[in-house]
């Protein structure tokens, strides 16, 4: 298991990025959950697990 963070550069969200080598996972990407934007594009190589854990101060729609 391998922690890490991940900002989003549009709104500044912060999140928490677990990756469990351990388990399979699925192809695709990873969209800040506050503005969209595509943070993270994985392959199935193993289980990613993403929390959202800095909101903006200030989000601008």
């Amino acid at each position: 298991m391998q922690k890490g963070d991940l900002i989003c550069p549009k709104c500044g969200a912060g999140f928490r990025r677990i990756t469990l080598s351990s388990l399979k996972g699925e192809c695709g990407e990873f969209r800040c959950t506050i503005c969209d934007r595509v943070l993270e594009v994985f392959d199935d190589s193993s289980a990613v697990a993403y929390r959202l854990t800095v909101v903006p101060a200030r989000i601008f729609v």
